[in-house]
């Protein structure tokens, strides 16, 4: 009786979807032989409703988006509206799907809370989207109230479970979300099942929840609904933010879905992977999907036939919209054979999947500067800008980044930018701690090169958590970096954590000297989820910890007794030597500086979570940062130039080579421009200061441009300036903080990746 209400549920909600098939309407037109669909798919825009500088990847440049190692103008949700309006155009039947996390990795959110985001989805005509983590960043309430007022589209999550509304404080999700719907296109009728994330929300495992839900299993509640769905529809999609793992781990253990649109790890497939589900297969070589019983333990094994499942990503911060076109068909001519009732294996049509897919092309539109943009997107967009600009200077000058700053290591491990983010963490006037942690995922973009301004770091760092500071023991240092090597080991070997004042070695296959002794016969007998000749592998782990240094001089890690990555040669001494770092004591007190975000359990820090000594220091991180950079020196600064502002006098070019290559002579008398706009001194200084000629030519441009476009009235009035753009550029130079070395701008190996 229960599967009864439910299927009588889901035709209610297909008639309420589809608007035909009910009692009052005439009766359905169905289609039938191959038919064709194309989806459209975008996903993680992360408040990227503004066109924003990139500086292009390799991955990037071989998608299309740009000439690597350049820096362009891409994104922006008005490009992205005028693609898949040309694209709905250029198709016959159409969907588009969006993978959730709009929400959060820009200014436009930290002000608005959403509203600008939902409003252009809405616009944008999108057809459904699946809730994502970072649609809660600003509490379940924000993302209730935001798309009450303006969303125009089903929001999903399948594998949310709404606890009673009339519990005080509950956020009453159940008023915006949806387990699925079911879209009728011309005669196709397609079902959308939601996965929201389960990884990366903590909150949803406490109780009772703040976001006022339950998590359900992800295989159980994915095979309910197609179950549920089957008979009503031609084809199943998953609208997913699990993760490609999860994804990939749910389709091998279903059976029924046909196409699965991914997102969360912010990747492209090109092309998109094709999987086979229903892939358990048993010691007869019959393949099976095994079910649950009520407390969670297996259950009954179904036994089922393999069938192709696409499974798609399409990158993320609006850089990309994927076009997905399927041809699907349920005649015969075109479909294998009938599965015989006793058949468990090899390709045979099961009738109850209606549809299935026969061939699949996949297309990448890359959403670049030459993309025209969407008069009324960019007229709704507006007001928001407009009121930013009022709000606070986004366009205020940080510092200049000659080669800019990466957020990623080459080797998996530290990176640049991590690196920076934690030293201003580590050094900042009030926390000054021993030792400071940042997540890895917490750090949204790269530093582009040229000058970097307010908006840029609120692009890197979007999220408004401060910094907290507390005490660890030894043993609790040893158990955060264990945690972070088991974490970074999940996500290919490749460090979730950012550090200064510390130096660790995360080995994603187990530490040194560690021998299994627990026994197994499959890898889910072991913690490690690795099974080795009987013998479970260990698990990853952080060992050759060091916080603080002693005063024994070295020249390599030989000269403190052979342990890796002990010698500290980031600062030398008058005669090139470094010190040798102090291994950490597991009865020692160490005090620690990391974000609220971790501090609270955040992505998994429970270690952090039940430590009893945290103060909030009620300074972002983002001032952290901020303050940090602007605290350095412009580039050429040296005091043995003996000027006051430490750069060194000239009157011409030539007078600036040694200082390094690439400076010249800078001063108001003489800058001027050629027609092209490039700077060019003319050698009149009498109190020239030697700059760094990208620098002066690169604030140049950044004046010049932001000058020519001025979309309010605080942008005219630091535009009307009888200086020249060049004259800007140089005199700004003379002062503007040069990110380099000097500001941590680098990767030591200060977290060493092992096992990769």
């Amino acid at each position: 009786m229960k599967w009864r209400a439910l299927l009588l549920l889901a035709l209610a909600m297909v008639c309420a979807a589809s608007f035909v098939g009910c009692p009052a309407d005439p009766a359905p037109v169905r289609v039938h032989g191959q038919t064709k669909l194309t989806i459209l798919h975008t996903a993680d825009i992360h408040s990227r409703l503004f066109p924003y500088a990139l500086q292009i990847s390799q991955t990037d440049a071989a998608l299309g988006l740009g000439v690597a190692g350049t820096v362009a103008t891409v994104g922006g949700a008005a490009r992205v509206a005028y693609i898949l309006n040309r694209e709905r155009g250029r198709a016959d039947r159409v969907l588009h799907l969006d993978g959730g996390d709009a929400f959060q990795g820009a200014p436009v959110f930290n002000f608005f809370n959403g509203e600008a985001e939902v409003r252009a989805l809405s616009m944008m005509g999108t057809d459904v989207q699946v809730i994502a983590n970072h649609e809660f960043d600003k509490g379940a309430l924000n993302a209730r109230t935001q798309h009450e007022k303006w969303g125009a589209f089903p929001l999903l999550a399948a594998n949310y479970r709404i606890e009673d509304p009339d519990t005080i404080g509950n956020p009453e999700l159940q008023n915006i979300l949806k387990p699925f719907t079911v879209f009728n296109v011309r005669g196709l009728r397609v079902g959308v099942v939601g996965m929201g994330n389960l990884s990366s929300l903590s909150s949803l495992y406490e109780r009772p929840s703040r976001l006022g839900v339950t998590p359900l299993d992800t295989v159980d509640t994915a095979q309910a609904y197609v179950d549920l769905l089957r008979p009503l529809v031609d084809l199943v999609i998953v609208d997913s933010h699990l993760g490609l793992n999860a994804d990939l781990e749910m389709i091998k253990s279903t059976t029924g879905i046909d196409i699965v649109l991914g997102s969360h790890n912010h990747i492209v497939l090109q092309p998109p992977k094709v999987l086979d589900d229903c892939s358990n297969v048993d010691k007869q070589g019959r393949h099976y999907i095994e079910l649950k019983d009520a407390e969670g333990n297996p259950g009954a094994r179904r036994y089922c036939n393999p069938r192709p499942v696409l499974e798609v990503h399409s990158g993320a911060f609006a850089k990309y919209v994927g076009r997905l076109d399927v041809v699907a068909s349920d005649s015969p001519d075109d479909l294998p054979p009938p599965c015989t009732k006793a058949q468990t294996s090899g390709r045979c049509y099961d009738p109850l999947n209606g549809f299935e897919i026969i061939s699949h092309q996949y297309k990448l539109i890359p959403i670049t500067d030459n993309v025209p943009q969407n008069r009324a997107v960019t007229e709704l967009l507006e007001p928001y800008r407009r009121h930013l600009d009022e709000l606070v200077d986004l366009d205020l000058l940080v510092g200049y980044a000659p080669g800019g700053s990466k957020r990623f290591g080459t080797g998996g491990g530290d990176s640049p930018l991590g690196n920076m983010i934690a030293t201003g963490m580590w050094r900042r006037l009030g926390i000054e701690t021993d030792f400071a942690l940042t997540n890895t995922t917490g750090i949204r973009a790269d530093m582009v090169p040229g000058p970097v301004t307010i908006e840029q770091m609120f692009n890197i760092f979007p999220f408004d958590n401060s910094i907290t500071k507390m005490q660890l023991s030894g043993v609790e240092v040893q158990e955060m970096f264990d945690f972070v090597a088991r974490r970074s080991a999940g996500r290919g070997c490749a460090s979730q954590a950012q550090i200064a004042g510390a130096r660790v070695v995360l080995n994603c296959t187990g530490c040194s000297g560690v021998k299994s002794t627990q026994a197994c016969s499959t890898n889910s007998d072991c913690a490690s989820q690795e099974c080795n000749n009987g013998k479970c592998a260990p698990q990853p782990c952080a060992d050759h910890i060091y916080i603080g240094s002693s005063s024994k001089p070295c020249s390599s890690d030989a000269d403190c007794g052979d342990e890796l990555n002990a010698c500290d040669l980031d600062n030398p001494d008058a005669n090139g030597k470094g010190r040798c770092l102090l291994s950490i004591d597991p009865t020692g007190s160490y005090e620690f500086a990391t974000s609220t975000y971790l501090s609270g359990g955040g992505s998994g820090f429970t270690v952090l979570k039940r430590n009893t000594t945290q103060l909030d220091t009620k300074i972002q991180q983002r001032d952290a940062l901020i303050d940090w950079v602007r605290a350095g020196k412009p580039c050429g600064y040296s005091a043995s130039h003996g000027t006051k502002d430490g750069l060194k006098k000239c009157a011409v070019d030539s007078d600036c080579s040694s200082v390094g290559a690439g400076y010249v002579c800078a001063c108001p008398e003489d800058a001027s421009e050629s027609p092209d706009g490039t700077c060019k001194s003319n050698g009149s200084c009498s109190d020239g200061r030697c700059v760094l000629a990208t620098c002066r030519q690169d604030v140049a441009n950044f004046h010049r441009q932001r000058c020519d476009n001025p979309s309010t009235a605080k942008n005219l009035a630091t535009c009307t300036t009888d200086k020249s753009a060049c004259e800007l550029g140089g005199e700004e130079c003379k002062f503007l903080a040069c990110i380099d070395r000097t500001r941590g701008n680098y990767s030591d190996n200060r977290v060493l990746m092992v096992g990769r």
